[in-house]
């Protein structure tokens, strides 16, 4: 009898998320861009207001793309989650703060049209779309990529316009300046990406979504953890690994 009242269900095979609770996105997607504020504030003031363009380029460009995307497909409007606005802001924390302007437009269509919405948007995508995005820029104008800006901090110890980052040092075999220190990768006062030099500044945006409990702390403790580990019985310096890339 318990058989059959088996066979009498209905299973339905749903995507997920499976567990829900009173957050909806949009309120995730703020709390993770005001998390990610005190990176920007340190960008802008290392490499200068022009650090703000290719932010506010990648923006744009990945909330067009997703509103245009799905407006050509006749499907739901999706930008008011903010989740667009998230992916540009990452895309554009992993690029140069100097880079041209048009890399975060070509990213952002990569980003949110060929990663993203071609595999059915938010949440079914297999790739991180700002990192997918970053990796094809970095494939196709490698130069452009690894172009460093010198910071304002560094600017009187640097006669020059660029600079080489710790980690191409190391990359490099050659000893590192004097002004890279564990301080100073630390504080984020060394050229690198947008959002990304300052690790104090992350760890603050961390603690955020910890006490938002919009995050757990075992994902990203295992992959710093495991960065230190392995550099360590490699025989590398595992605190400039952890803080330079």
């Amino acid at each position: 009898e318990m058989l059959n009242d088996y066979k009498g269900l209905k299973l339905i095979a749903s995507s997920n998320p499976h567990i829900r609770n009173n957050e909806d996105t949009r309120s995730i997607m703020l709390d993770v861009i005001i998390a990610l504020l005190p990176a920007l504030c340190v960008g802008v003031w290392q490499f200068g207001a022009q650090a703000l363009i290719p932010l506010a380029v990648s923006i744009v460009s990945c909330v067009f793309f997703e509103w245009a995307y799905r407006k050509l497909m006749k499907k739901p409007d999706s930008i008011g989650d903010l989740s667009a606005v998230v992916t540009g802001i990452l895309l554009a924390y992993t690029l140069p703060a100097n880079c041209k302007w048009w890399l975060p437009i070509i990213g952002a269509f990569f980003a949110i049209v060929v990663v993203k919405q071609l595999y059915g948007g938010i949440g079914k995508n297999f790739l991180n779309p700002a990192l997918a995005g970053r990796a094809f820029l970095l494939a196709s104008y490698a130069l452009f990529m690894t172009t460093w800006v010198v910071p304002s901090s560094l600017a009187s110890a640097v006669d020059a316009t660029t600079m080489a980052t710790p980690l191409s040092y190391m990359k490099a075999g050659e000893a590192l300046p004097q002004y890279f220190t564990y301080k100073s990768m630390f504080l984020g006062t060394m050229p690198g990406c947008l959002g990304e030099v300052s690790a104090l500044a992350l760890l603050i945006g961390g603690v955020y979504l910890l006490c938002r409990k919009v995050i757990t702390w075992h994902i990203p403790v295992a992959f710093v953890g495991t960065v230190f580990v392995l550099t360590a019985l490699l025989g590398q310096q595992p605190v400039y690994q952890v803080l330079s890339g």
